[in-house]
């Protein structure tokens, strides 16, 4: 992953640079564009290229005027002597009348690969231009909020099946160097992605899950929407080149403003430094070909096996039993139904042929590993798969983010395999709830529990799995952060039941998909930690209300932007892949997702006992006079001493008592209150009297 730098002067010889006639910008007409180099000698002489590389002794010499009719990034550098000057760059968006009134009010960013087709294999020079907003609109005429050279290509593995790309944007300076910007209000950065929601015909699930996230006190990618030009310049911009609402993001990666952890250098080979920064992630094998991308997506396909849950009735909670039921080998189709879906397609799994098919080959002299996999027809196709580590204990798969797998030293791999076998060896051992000898020595509990809260209230069909990132800082413990791809979430998912609000996600996963979370529930202090932390976000972070205004206040900032994506990707009413639900408007989506959030969140409180409801009074002391606002339901337990009723181990503390009548609490003192039913205990209510 590449690392912030700080933009620097272009690295060509001191000297006069080029001068155009006409600033660079969007234009209705075509132009006759002069070049100047005031100051130089005369002898000198301008170069210049128009296909986006760098003029050089050989290039083109300016004579005479020079014709703009379509989309041109023009680079050119004064000559004098063999001497070559700093590189000048102009960029002119020539585009058609019927564009001229185009405005949003959204940003607007045009993409100009000048000439060269975009890949996913490799990044390739291109110009990017972010349109700002005045006035709250955007147009395509209006003032640029950042314009300049990038590097750029497709991204994504399984929305390759999509005709709306993503992509990966590097903001560079003249030599190519990276060129660190604030976009949109977000921290300067050079990484960026433009991220095409497509299936998500919300446009909103990512981003939805982010700022929940962020709510949670974790970073988070920011985001913005915008909508988006992408063109090869070799005709002037048209409406044709409109390629919808797209959500311009950070990019995951190490640096000040995004995940906070110290750079780790070839020369960190000791502790405490070598202790960190790391970046791994839990993810897709790259490998795997979807075919021509078409409007759904494919047919026949769907995002993940389901098999049948395992549900689980009012009380339900992570740790039960019946999540570590034996692998089910009944029928793979569910014949039960969720309510919140009044539209659904029905589809059977087919047999993907582009499967691994052989083994891993690993060159002779070399630590680089290959897939061979077989394509539609037949032709063999070899990947290069990135390598990462396999835990010894386990066999879970990581793979390295940061530093790059062609970055990280020996030493450095070693020790980090190292860290993690023992945490697997500590939380599978003897001792492993111990706070000292077992895996709370390794790992951060607070960012394991929020990860898994937020897949289970968004039922992210691939969290656990895929796009999973974990952050060792240095001399920290493993934290299971940030967050990244929440598209398949929130109900949108023909899989794993994803379109069911009722229901945990998790006994859907394998224990190597679901790592470590089985062996963590059966700590009863990890356990409890989740039930408490699920009812403190629920008060505030994650409440509904909060969560549905989220919702429509996105909604109504995508209202007049989506009418347009639409019309460019005209698959409102029609599945796919791998919808479940697909709405004949946006609106009707925008509903679906809200009531499928509202169900989901009562099905998980339903889950858990409820905090004890207390009836307070005050009293002469000026104390508390406290007693059970209801006479049935569980036994509530008490404690007056400060501390919490409920033992580590999950046992009743000795100085805790039943509340069965009025009890007092004194100025001064704090009472704190759990629910109990066998072994399971509600979250705490403690009550203080006022000063």
């Amino acid at each position: 992953m590449a690392h912030a730098k700080k933009p620097r002067a272009a690295t060509g010889d001191a000297g006069p640079t080029a001068q155009f006639s006409i600033p660079g910008g969007v234009f209705t007409n075509d132009l006759q564009l002069e070049l100047s180099a005031p100051g130089s000698s005369a002898d000198a002489k301008i170069l210049y290229t128009l296909d986006g590389s760098a003029p050089t002794a050989q290039s083109p010499r300016y004579a005479a005027p020079l014709s703009i009719t379509r989309p041109t990034l023009i680079r050119t550098r004064v000559a004098h002597d063999e001497t070559l000057g700093p590189i000048r760059s102009e960029h002119y968006a020539i585009i058609e009348p019927d564009l001229a009134s185009f405005n949003s009010n959204l940003p607007l960013v045009l993409l100009d690969s000048v000439g060269v087709e975009l890949s996913r294999d490799a990044k390739k020079p291109a110009f990017f231009r972010l349109l700002q907003r005045s006035k709250d609109r955007a147009s395509l005429r209006g003032p640029s909020e950042n314009a300049g050279r990038a590097l750029v290509n497709i991204r994504g593995r399984a929305s390759l099946r999509y005709p709306k790309r993503s992509y990966t944007v590097k903001l560079t300076d003249e030599d190519g160097e990276d060129r660190v910007d604030a976009l949109e209000g977000m921290p300067p950065d050079e990484d960026w992605v433009l991220y095409a929601p497509y299936p998500d015909k919300t446009m909103m699930r990512d981003a939805l899950a982010y700022e929940m996230s962020r709510a949670m006190g974790h970073w988070a990618p920011r985001t913005t929407w915008v909508e988006v030009f992408v063109t090869d310049g070799k005709q002037k911009l048209g409406k044709a080149d409109y390629v919808g609402v797209y959500v311009l993001e950070e990019r995951l990666k190490r640096s000040g403003s995004r995940v906070k952890i110290e750079k780790l250098a070839p020369h960190h080979t000791d502790e405490p430094d070598v202790t960190g920064g790391y970046i791994i992630k839990k993810d897709h094998v790259d490998r795997g070909y979807f075919g021509a991308p078409d409007l759904l997506g494919g047919q026949n396909f769907t995002s993940s096996g389901n098999r049948p849950g395992y549900p689980t009735s009012a009380g339900g909670f992570p740790a039960d039993p019946a999540g570590f039921l034996p692998t089910y080998n009944g029928p793979r189709e569910s014949s039960e139904s969720s309510g919140s879906s009044s539209r659904r397609v029905n589809r059977s799994p087919r047999n993907i042929t582009n499967l691994l098919t052989g083994p891993i080959r690993f060159d002779a002299d070399s630590a680089v590993s290959h897939s061979i996999y077989t394509d539609d027809d037949g032709s063999e196709i070899v990947e290069r798969m990135e390598q990462g580590f396999v835990t010894q204990l386990r066999t879970n798969q990581f793979y390295y983010v940061e530093p790059e797998e062609d970055e990280i030293t020996a030493v450095q791999r070693a020790w980090l395999k190292r860290y993690i076998d023992q945490l697997e060896a500590a939380l599978h051992g003897p001792d492993f709830a111990d706070p000292v000898k077992g895996y709370a020595a390794y790992l951060d509990a607070r960012s394991f529990i929020d990860y898994h809260i937020l897949v289970e209230i968004t039922k992210n069909v691939d969290g656990h799995r895929f796009s999973t990132f974990f952050t060792k800082e240095r001399g920290e413990k493993l934290k299971l952060e940030p967050v990244w791809d929440w598209n398949l979430s929130f109900g949108n998912a023909n899989g794993k039941q994803g379109w069911m609000p009722e229901h945990w996600l998790w006994p859907q996963l394998s224990d190597t998909e679901y790592a470590w979370f089985r062996r963590l529930f059966e700590d009863p202090r990890f356990a409890q930690q989740y039930v408490d932390r699920w009812e403190e976000l629920r008060r505030g972070a994650l409440s509904t209300d909060r969560l549905l205004r989220l919702v429509d206040g996105f909604a109504a900032t995508l209202q007049e932007s989506q009418e347009r994506n639409f019309q460019r990707w005209p698959i409102l009413g029609k599945s796919v892949v791998p919808n479940y639900y697909f709405g004949e408007t946006y609106a009707e989506e925008v509903a679906w997702l809200k009531d499928w959030l509202r169900k989901r969140c009562d099905w998980i409180d339903a889950q858990f006992l409820p905090p004890p409801q207390l009836a307070t009074s005050k009293a002469p002391d000026g104390g508390l006079e406290v007693k059970r606002a209801r006479a049935d339901g569980p036994a509530v337990l008490c404690s007056l001493d400060g501390g919490d009723p409920r033992a580590p181990e999950g046992v009743q503390r000795p100085t805790a008592f039943v509340l069965q009548s009025t009890v007092a609490v004194p100025p001064g003192r704090k009472l704190v209150a759990r629910a109990r039913v066998d072994q399971r205990w509600s979250p705490p209510v403690t009550l203080i009297p006022d000063p």
